[in-house]
């Protein structure tokens, strides 16, 4: 069990995140503070893990934070806690390749990740992208493929990109869900607003070498061939790392639509 001064700076910072986190705050608290169903119930390893986001929680707590900047590291915090918890519940293993062990500076490679998620979440004024944020560390953290290296640039990558730019990497993904376009935009004299702006930001993602289009070179905006966009790279580890399987079919919607035409 953690001191009642820890236990007050976590749950209180979790506590104010509960706009986002919603359901998952008070799961979170168990997990991190040791409650019935806590990090216990998921042996060392749940133990670590624990260990690891009160630490950088408690260490949020600390700083001076807006009243929204604490929704959304409290909200993220707690989205994170509940993706482990989660799996742990369901007979999963975190990863055991020394991720969670102290280094030389006394802190984890689990921990830096954490708390560079939770910075970035800090500053994310697009608060619908903080859950995918989150499930970033609720994820790693089971992946001993994802070096932490890999990591800290996943999560940088992950900071440069807008929400919708992961709704197009949703449907790079899942393309044959959708009737997209199947051809180029040359020649084209003429775009509607909304296909210009989703255009730039695809050919932002290419540029990223996040997706690509069958192999062919896109030089700017009319080159983006919707139909034949598919992931690439790390735009599959985001994919998979930030969980946008997740998203909802309902913004996709708006962006596929402008792609079809």
């Amino acid at each position: 069990m953690t001191d009642k001064e820890t236990q007050r700076k976590v749950s209180g910072i979790i506590t104010a995140g509960a706009d986002i986190a919603g359901a998952a705050a008070g799961g979170a608290i168990g997990f991190l503070l040791g409650g019935p169903a806590g990090a216990a119930a998921g042996g060392a390893g749940g133990a670590a893990a624990a260990h690891a986001l009160r630490n950088i929680g408690e260490q949020a707590s600390d700083r001076l934070l807006s009243p929204r900047e604490k929704v959304r590291v409290g909200g993220a915090l707690a989205i994170a806690a509940s993706k482990i918890s989660g799996r742990l519940g369901r007979g999963e293993t975190l990863r055991t390749d020394g991720f969670f062990d102290p280094k030389y500076n006394g802190r984890s490679d689990a921990e830096e990740i954490a708390e560079s998620v939770l910075l970035k979440c800090q500053r994310e004024a697009e608060e619908r992208k903080v859950p995918y944020m989150a499930f970033l560390i609720g994820n790693i953290a089971f992946d001993d493929q994802t070096s932490p290296g890999l990591a800290h640039q996943i999560v940088k990558t992950a900071e440069d990109l807008t929400y919708r730019q992961l709704c197009i990497l949703k449907i790079a993904a899942l393309q044959g869900n959708f009737s997209l376009r199947s051809g180029d935009y040359r020649g084209q004299q003429n775009f509607d607003r909304p296909l210009y702006e989703i255009l730039y930001e695809c050919l932002d993602l290419y540029h990223r070498a996040l997706v690509n289009f069958a192999g062919e070179v896109a030089f700017g905006p009319t080159d983006v061939k919707p139909g034949s966009m598919s992931i690439q790279g790390m735009g599959v580890d985001l994919f998979n790392q930030m969980g946008l399987a997740t998203i909802p079919d309902t913004d996709l919607t708006p962006i596929a639509a402008q792609l079809s035409r």
